[in-house]
């Protein structure tokens, strides 16, 4: 870039800063401007609830930036962020947190004191384990962790009671504790594209699961009373098991259950679009999907529907949405 580029895309970063400033906007969206080092003057925009700084260049956050203890929705996916300051812990009023694509390779332990947090995305990040702390998120109603290196699930998941959508495909985890069988309110799992070899049948206690995606995973056989008693107790939808060794065998067939590629479940299809409980929640590539990261069918109805830069849709009030709409002109 020539030096009279940089220029011109630093002053216009700058002029948003200080309009935002200014006018004590509550929204703020600086992604896609290849910011490197976050500019001092944002930090003294305290009015901000809504700070968008995803797909820049960021690779380090000042404990400065936790001082906006305003911000309920911060996007920082798609940077090249390695460590979040411990700091983090006085964003208090945090609901929306995406941390996905940068190289973290851990959730530091503060992440547990966001006691607003409803929706975490921690995608590729290069993440070994989920810190015992996630069960001090009472209120999370979303986590999202795909893509990473995980090998186990901590028995504290059990803790989050209001969980509804949980995402954990393309790691290593090859057991799933019977603690998962505590969230309550889980709607949607998926566990595709990890080690498991023994159907989790602890998940069966939750009352409210609809959709179950264990395809391509490393499980030989099936509960015996998975037709009779866990399937006609519940309100399951969809069970999907391609691509594992039992599909292989013998065994009964049941309209709720996935085997081949020749069985279709438009009806889980349908449920999954019309059941998503807040579509600002989900998380996508801003610019392609990432094919490995999406499914053909219900997981990309609901994980991958909305960019991270729509997440304000449902947190802006009528005052602060005609505001920043004037504001943006």
């Amino acid at each position: 870039m020539s030096a009279i580029l940089k220029f011109i895309r630093d002053h216009h970063i700058l002029a948003q800063i200080e309009q935002a400033k200014a006018k004590k906007k509550s929204r703020l969206n600086l992604n896609s401007h290849e910011i490197v080092d976050i500019p001092d003057l944002l930090y003294d925009c305290c009015e901000v609830q809504h700070l968008y700084l995803h797909s820049n260049k960021i690779t380090t956050l000042s404990p400065e930036l936790m001082n906006l203890v305003n911000v309920t929705t911060l996007t920082l996916d798609y940077n090249n962020i390695s460590a979040l300051p411990p700091e983090i812990k006085n964003l208090k009023s945090l609901v929306n947190l995406n941390l996905s694509y940068n190289p973290l390779s851990i959730l530091i332990p503060e992440i547990g004191e966001l006691e607003n947090l409803e929706a975490l995305w921690c995608n590729r990040i290069g993440l070994r384990e989920l810190p015992k702390e996630i069960g001090k998120l009472q209120k999370l109603d979303t986590l999202g962790a795909r893509g990473n290196e995980l090998k186990t699930i901590p028995e504290e998941i059990s803790k989050l009671t209001k969980l509804r959508w949980l995402t954990l495909e393309h790691n290593h985890i090859e057991e799933v504790p019977d603690s998962v069988g505590d969230l309550q309110s889980l709607v949607h799992c998926n566990l595709r594209h990890n080690q498991v070899q023994q159907f989790p049948s602890a998940l069966f206690r939750c009352k409210e699961l609809m959709f179950l995606q264990l395809n391509d995973n490393q499980i030989s056989h099936m509960p015996s009373d998975i037709y009779d008693s866990y399937i006609a107790s519940s309100v399951i939808e969809c069970i999907d098991m391609r691509g594992n060794p039992v599909c292989e065998l013998t065994r009964p067939e049941h309209p709720a259950i996935r085997y081949t590629e020749l069985q279709h479940a438009p009806r889980a299809v349908a449920a999954a679009g019309s059941a998503a409980p807040r579509p600002d929640h989900r998380d996508r590539s801003p610019s392609n999907v990432d094919v490995e990261s999406s499914s053909d069918e219900s997981s990309e109805d609901w994980e991958n529907s909305v960019t991270s830069s729509e997440l304000d849709v449902q947190y802006q009030n009528d005052e602060d949405r005609l505001e920043n709409e004037v504001g943006d002109r």
